[in-house]
C-alpha cells in the first residue's frame, strides 16, 4: 500500500514539472522544450547550376578521323542553362584511301620510297559555328552532361603538290617547298553530332564527342591519289576536348 502511495506522489509531482511543447512564436523567459530551428550556414540544395559562375570556356581538341589524326581549338559560351554556343577550328589531312609509302620505280627509272600515284597533299581547316544542347540535364548528375550538337561554316581546303608538276610517281617535292605551289579552295558545309562533358564545367572542360561533317567539294572533286577524287571533305570525327572555363 505504501509503495503504491509513493508511486502516486512521484507521478503527481512529475506531471507538475513537465512542460508542454511550444509551437514556436515569441520566446518565453524559460522554455526548455520549445521548438528549436537550426539554419544551415549554406544552402543544402543549390538552386543554381554552378556553371552560372563561369559562363565560357576554351581549349583544344585531339581528333581522329578516317584521314588520320588532327587537332583543333574551340570556344564556347552559355546561352541558357541547357544550351551552349560553340565555335571551333580544326586541322586535319584529307584522303579517301589508305596511303602508305612503298618502294616504287619513278619516271626516271630509279627506286624511291613514296605513295604510289599520289599527286597532292591535302589539308582541311573546318571553321564551324554551332549549338550544343544538353539532354537529360535535370535527371543526371553534374559530373556527366551529355549533349547533341549541330553547326555550319566554311572549310578551307589546301592542296600542295606531292610530286613536281603533280606527275604521278615523279620526283617527290619537299614538304615546305610544296606550299609555294599550293592551291586553296573554300567550301561550305555543316555537321551533326553528340557527346558528353565529364566533371563540372565551372572549372575545367573535359569531354568526348563524335561528329559527322558534310563538306561537298562539287565539280569533279579533288585528287590526293590520281583517279580517286575526293567529293566530300567531311566524314566522321572523334575528338577529345580538354580546356578551362572563365
Amino acid at each position: 500500500m505504501f509503495k503504491f502511495l509513493n508511486l502516486l506522489i512521484i507521478l503527481l509531482f512529475s506531471s507538475l514539472m513537465v512542460y508542454s511543447q511550444d509551437k514556436g512564436g515569441s520566446p518565453t523567459p524559460f522554455s526548455p522544450d520549445s521548438t528549436i530551428i537550426f539554419e544551415s550556414p549554406r544552402p543544402l540544395i543549390n538552386a543554381k547550376d554552378n556553371t552560372n559562375t563561369k559562363t565560357s570556356g576554351w581549349g583544344a581538341d585531339l581528333l581522329l578521323s578516317d584521314s588520320g589524326f588532327g587537332f583543333g581549338l574551340f570556344l564556347h559560351t552559355y546561352l541558357s542553362e541547357n544550351m551552349l554556343a560553340y565555335a571551333s577550328l580544326y586541322l586535319s589531312g584529307a584522303r579517301n584511301s589508305d596511303e602508305f609509302e612503298e618502294l616504287v620505280i619513278d619516271n626516271q627509272g630509279f627506286y624511291t620510297w613514296q605513295v604510289r600515284n599520289k599527286i597532292n597533299r591535302i589539308f582541311k581547316f573546318p571553321i564551324m559555328l554551332g549549338l550544343q544542347y544538353f539532354i537529360f540535364k535535370s535527371s543526371l548528375s553534374e559530373s556527366f552532361q551529355p549533349y547533341i550538337t549541330s553547326g555550319i561554316g566554311p572549310t578551307l581546303i589546301v592542296a600542295t603538290p606531292y610530286t613536281v608538276n603533280r606527275i604521278p610517281n615523279g620526283e617527290v617535292m619537299g614538304w615546305f617547298k610544296s606550299f609555294s605551289f599550293a592551291d586553296t579552295y573554300t567550301k561550305f558545309g555543316g555537321f551533326i553530332g553528340l557527346g558528353a562533358y565529364f566533371g563540372s564545367l565551372s572549372s575545367n572542360v573535359l569531354g568526348v564527342n563524335i561528329k559527322y561533317y558534310y563538306v561537298p567539294f562539287g565539280d569533279n572533286g579533288l585528287e590526293s591519289v590520281i583517279g580517286l577524287p575526293i567529293q566530300n571533305f567531311g566524314g566522321v570525327f572523334l575528338s577529345l576536348s580538354v580546356g578551362t572555363s572563365f
